[in-house]
């Protein structure tokens, strides 16, 4: 059956599928196209990502010393006692070729201290994994830097953070979502000089936890044949 023609209940029974394989990557979990190599992307909608970015950060920000604050903006919301920062309204594309996935989340965070001389703001947090054949991801994100000087420094969709699925089993959530939990993330040296350098290329950072649903599959309009207008005979 085309993949088009699929409903997106599919998602969740691929859940029970995937974790009795031992699936390890978000690719290995969604419906493939077995029969129709042309079909177009699964549509992934109603996402959000669970990251904490960095709990020791977070924590340091906190103390009194460093005068801290971190603010969350555009949607994304921080769960209590200085937890985890949560990325909402997530869209995305399942590649039933290539078995890939790309996911876009709205909100960010605005993190300050010591009067003014940190201050970076993170946003336009994506996920992107690399398929079945390799089971690894990234997050990418738009970040802005106060530099020592004091001028800002802008760097769009940087390599924030890199994912290892391998070990990752996925889990269904509320509404047939399909849940990947506690997905181990480091560090990249793009990231860590996003990161005014407080880290170095390869410190582990917060687990992030993914979550998304199949969207509607998008349909193919049938094609009408063209209407050949009547002949009239000729009148004599």
């Amino acid at each position: 059956m085309p993949t088009r023609t699929r409903r997106p209940a599919l998602l969740a029974a691929a859940v029970t599928t995937a974790a009795a394989l031992g699936a390890g990557a978000l690719a290995l979990a969604l419906p493939a196209a077995a029969a129709d190599t042309a079909a177009p992307p699964i549509p992934l909608v109603e996402g959000t990502l669970d990251w904490g970015i960095k709990q020791s950060f977070r924590s340091y920000l906190a103390q009194p010393f460093s005068k801290g604050r971190t603010t969350v903006e555009g949607g994304a919301t921080q769960a209590a006692g200085n937890g985890v920062f949560t990325f909402v309204d997530g869209t995305g594309t399942y590649d039933t070729s290539g078995h890939g996935t790309a996911t876009a989340f709205k909100g960010g965070v605005h993190f300050e201290a010591h009067e003014g001389v940190l201050d970076i703001r993170i946003s336009d947090v994506r996920l992107k994994t690399a398929g079945s054949a390799a089971p690894t991801g990234e997050i990418t994100a738009d970040v802005v830097t106060k530099e020592k000087d004091g001028t800002f420094t802008t760097r769009d969709d940087v390599s924030f953070a890199a994912l290892d699925m391998s070990g990752v089993r996925p889990g269904q959530g509320a509404g047939g979502a399909m849940v990947f939990k506690d997905i181990p993330a480091k560090l990249t040296e793009d990231g860590a000089a996003a990161f005014a350098g407080f880290y170095k290329a390869g410190d582990a950072l917060d687990a992030a936890t993914l979550t998304v649903k199949q969207g509607a599959a998008p349909t193919t309009p049938p094609t009408t044949p063209p209407t050949t207008p009547p002949t009239t005979p000729p009148t004599t």
